[in-house]
C-alpha cells in the first residue's frame, strides 16, 4: 500500500474535531432562541394593543361612559315598553349572568379593584396608611351601594301591594309564597344602581394605573444603569407586581364589559323606564359628589380620602 493511500484512509476515517460537532448545536440554540425572541414580541405586541384599547375605549372619559350607558337604558326601555324586546334567555331572571354575577355584582367589582389598588399604591409608596386612606374610597362606596340598595328594597315593600283581600298588609315575600300576585310599587332598579355606580368606580380607580407601571419603567432604567444586584431583587419584585397589576387592569376591563352588557339586559327586559333612570341618576349623583366635591388631592386626612391620581 503507497503512503498515498494510507493517508486517504487517514482522512476519511478521522474523527470530527470537537468545534465541528458543536456547530450544529450552537445552530439549533441560535434559532431556538430567535423563535423565543419572535414569540415575546408578538405577545408584548398584543398585550400593548389590549392595553391601549382598555385605556382609551373601555376606561374612557366619564362623559363618554355615561352618555352610552343612559342611551343604553333609554333605548333598551322604549324597546320593552313598545315590546319589540326579543324573547330570549336573557329575559329569564334565572339565567346565568344575573344569578352570578348581577346579584353578586358588587363583590366582583371589590374582589378586583381592593387588590388592584393596593398593588399599585405600593409599587409607588411604601406608607401604609397612604394606601389604607385610598382604600377607604372602596368602604366609602361600599356603605353607598348598600344604604342605597336597602332603601330601594323598603320602598318598594312599603308601596307595592298584594291582590287578595285578606294578604294586603303582608311583605311581598310572604304574598307571592302563599300563591298571590303582588303589585309592585315604586321598584327602582337595584341593578342599574349597582352596574352603574361599579362602572363609574371602576373607571375612576384605573386613573392610577399609570402611576404604577411608570413606577415600574423608573425601575427598568436604574437596574441598567447601575446593575447592582439588589436593585436586580427589587426590579424582578416590582416586574411581578407590575404583570399582576396589567392581568387585574384587564380584567377590570372585562368586567366593565360585562356590567355595560347587564345593563341592557336589565334596561331590555326589567322594570319601568322612569324607575331606571331614576336608578341611574342616584348612582350619578353619588359617584359625582364623591369623587370630585368629597375627594381630594393629596389629602392627608381620613376626613377627605384621596382622590385617585394621588
Amino acid at each position: 500500500m503507497s503512503t498515498e493511500e494510507s493517508n486517504n484512509d487517514t482522512t476519511k476515517y478521522r474523527r470530527p474535531s470537537p468545534t465541528q460537532s458543536k456547530q450544529p448545536s450552537t445552530e439549533n440554540s441560535k434559532d431556538g432562541e430567535s423563535t423565543t425572541t419572535i414569540l415575546c414580541d408578538v405577545c408584548h405586541i398584543i398585550r400593548d394593543l389590549v392595553l391601549f384599547f382598555c385605556r382609551r375605549i373601555i376606561f374612557g372619559p366619564p362623559i363618554f361612559k355615561l352618555l352610552v350607558s343612559f342611551t343604553i337604558i333609554i333605548i333598551g326601555s322604549m324597546l320593552k315598553s313598545l315590546g319589540l324586546a326579543p324573547t330570549s334567555y336573557f329575559s329569564l331572571k334565572t339565567n346565568i349572568f344575573n344569578t352570578y354575577f348581577a346579584k353578586l355584582g358588587w363583590g366582583w367589582t371589590m374582589g378586583l379593584l381592593i387588590p388592584f389598588i393596593y398593588l399599585t399604591y405600593i409599587t409607588t409608596c411604601s406608607h401604609y396608611q397612604i394606601i389604607t386612606r385610598h382604600l377607604v374610597r372602596l368602604l366609602i362606596a361600599t356603605g353607598v351601594w348598600f344604604i342605597i340598595t336597602y332603601l330601594f328594597v323598603n320602598v318598594e315593600a312599603h308601596t307595592g301591594l298584594c291582590k287578595h283581600e285578606t294578604m294586603r298588609g303582608v311583605s311581598r315575600k310572604v304574598c307571592v309564597s302563599g300563591g298571590y300576585e303582588w303589585q309592585e310599587g315604586y321598584d327602582f332598579s337595584g341593578h342599574v344602581f349597582l352596574l352603574l355606580y361599579a362602572i363609574l368606580i371602576i373607571n375612576e380607580e384605573v386613573k392610577s394605573y399609570d402611576k404604577g407601571t411608570n413606577k415600574v419603567d423608573q425601575a427598568n432604567k436604574v437596574v441598567h444603569e447601575s446593575g447592582d444586584t439588589l436593585s436586580n431583587i427589587n426590579h424582578e419584585y416590582l416586574n411581578i407586581v407590575s404583570k399582576i397589576i396589567q392581568i387585574n387592569y384587564v380584567l377590570l376591563a372585562a368586567l366593565t364589559i360585562l356590567w355595560e352588557f347587564m345593563i341592557l339586559s336589565t334596561a331590555l327586559y326589567f322594570h319601568h323606564t322612569l324607575h331606571k333612570i331614576i336608578a341611574a341618576s342616584v348612582a350619578v349623583f353619588f359617584w359625582y359628589i364623591t369623587y370630585y366635591v368629597w375627594y381630594r388631592p393629596n389629602s392627608s386626612s381620613f376626613l377627605y380620602p384621596s382622590s385617585p391620581k394621588d
